[in-house]
C-alpha cells in the first residue's frame, strides 16, 4: 500500500470517528477539531451525512451541495455522484432510516445502506469503519465487501456479547482439547449457533436468521472453490440487494446491543 493510500485511509478513519461523535453528541464540533483535514473535501460529505443523521436537513443540503460541486467538490467523480444522490434524496423529503426499499436501483440501495451505517452510531468505531468501507466498494469488489460483512458480524458478536462469547469459547476449547496441547478457538459458525441455543438464547425474534444469512454469504465469498478458471464470483443484482439488506439489518441489531 502506498504512503498516499495509508494517509487517505487514516484520514477517512478520523472522519468516520468524527461522524459518530457528532451524531451521538448532536453537534458537528468533532469535525472542527480535525484541523489538518479541513481542506479534505471528504470532510464536507461526511459532515453532511452526520447532519442528516441529526435531522438537520437544511444544513446537510448545503454541505452535500459543496461536496457534489463539479469544480470545487469531491475530487473523484463517483464520489461527487454519491453526494448528488444524497442531495436529491433530501430534496425528495429525506430517507426513512433502517428499512430499505429493495425495488430501487442497486446504486440507491448501496448508498442507503452506507447512510444507515453512519446512523448506527453506537457501533464501535472499528466496526463502523469496516462496514462503511465495505459498503462503499460492494459495486466494484462485491466478494471482498461480503467477506468483510461477515467480519463485522463476528467482531460485533465478540464485542457486544463478550461474556457469553468467552464462556462458549472456553467450553468449546475444553471439548476440542488436543493431546498436543493446542486448542482452537471457536469459529463463527459454531459460536453463532451456540449463542442462539439454550442456555444463552441471546437473540431477538428473527435476529438469528439475519445473522445467519450474513454468515452464509460471507462463507460463500471466502470459500469460492477453485480459482483455476478465473474469478468465481458472479453476483446478480438481485443477490446483492438481499445481501445488503441482510447486512443492514444485522448492523441495526448490533447497534441496538451496543446501545445497552
Amino acid at each position: 500500500m502506498s504512503e498516499e493510500q495509508i494517509e487517505w485511509r487514516d484520514a477517512w478513519n478520523k472522519l468516520i470517528a468524527a461522524s459518530k461523535n457528532s451524531v451521538l453528541g448532536g453537534t458537528t464540533e468533532p469535525f472542527d477539531e480535525l484541523t489538518t483535514l479541513q481542506d479534505d473535501k471528504m470532510l464536507l460529505f461526511e459532515k453532511a451525512i452526520a447532519l442528516e443523521c441529526m435531522s438537520k436537513k437544511n444544513e446537510a443540503k448545503e454541505f452535500y451541495k459543496q461536496a457534489a460541486d463539479e469544480k470545487t467538490g469531491l475530487p473523484v467523480r463517483h464520489w461527487r455522484k454519491r453526494a448528488k444522490y444524497f442531495l436529491n434524496r433530501l430534496d425528495r423529503g429525506g430517507f426513512m432510516t433502517s428499512d430499505l426499499n429493495l425495488t430501487q436501483d442497486i446504486f440507491n440501495i448501496q448508498w442507503d445502506v452506507y447512510f444507515n451505517i453512519h446512523y448506527y452510531a453506537n457501533l464501535d468505531d472499528y466496526i463502523r469503519y469496516l462496514a462503511i468501507s465495505s459498503v462503499s466498494r460492494i459495486g466494484s469488489e462485491p466478494a471482498m465487501a461480503i467477506v468483510i460483512f461477515r467480519t463485522c458480524l463476528e467482531i460485533g458478536l465478540w464485542t457486544y456479547f463478550e461474556k457469553e462469547a468467552n464462556l462458549i469459547n472456553e467450553d468449546y476449547k475444553r471439548k476440542h482439547y488436543k493431546k498436543d496441547g493446542h486448542q482452537r478457538d471457536i469459529g463463527l459458525n459454531d459460536l453463532l449457533d451456540c449463542m442462539n441455543e439454550k442456555p444463552y438464547n441471546l437473540f431477538k425474534k428473527n435476529e438469528f436468521k439475519v445473522y445467519d444469512k450474513v454468515r452464509i454469504a460471507g462463507n460463500a465469498a471466502a470459500h469460492p472453490g477453485t480459482l483455476r478458471d478465473g474469478v468465481p464470483f458472479h453476483y446478480t443484482e438481485e443477490q446483492l440487494r438481499y445481501i445488503m439488506n441482510d447486512f443492514n439489518e444485522a448492523m441495526r441489531y448490533l447497534d441496538s446491543h451496543a446501545h445497552k
